[in-house]
């Protein structure tokens, strides 16, 4: 199959690239800054160690971290901020990283361990 195009050699295959980035684009749903009223955040930096927490999982894994997370800027008024496009994944790992100090928190992952302990029986 010498017609096939392997992924790492698709540098010079601008258009196969740009549909890829497309793909990957329109599966990055979900805001970062959604996450803040949901789990009832108020502190950035605490958010900040929940991002870079399920990026690390990301990484960890080897799957691309541009594939779950995208830097993006956003408006509101005359304000100007950094937010992120989130796959439903990363939206979750974020979720999941959270402080467990957090009632919303803690639920998501009580929640995830009765569905493991429900599979495993």
């Amino acid at each position: 199959m010498s017609t096939l195009i392997h992924y790492e050699h698709m540098a010079n295959h601008l258009p196969i690239l740009n549909f890829v980035k497309a793909v990957v684009d329109n599966q990055l749903k979900h805001y970062a800054s959604d996450l803040f009223p949901e789990l009832q955040l108020k502190d950035e930096e605490v958010f900040n160690i929940s991002l870079m927490r399920a990026q690390q999982v990301c990484a960890t894994l080897d799957l691309p971290i541009e594939h779950h997370f995208k830097k993006i800027y956003r408006t509101h008024g005359n304000r100007t901020y950094c937010d992120y496009k989130l796959s439903h994944a990363a939206y979750v790992l974020i979720g999941i990283n959270g402080d467990v100090n957090h009632v919303k928190v803690a639920n998501i992952q009580m929640e995830l361990v009765n569905l493991l302990v429900k599979a495993r029986k």
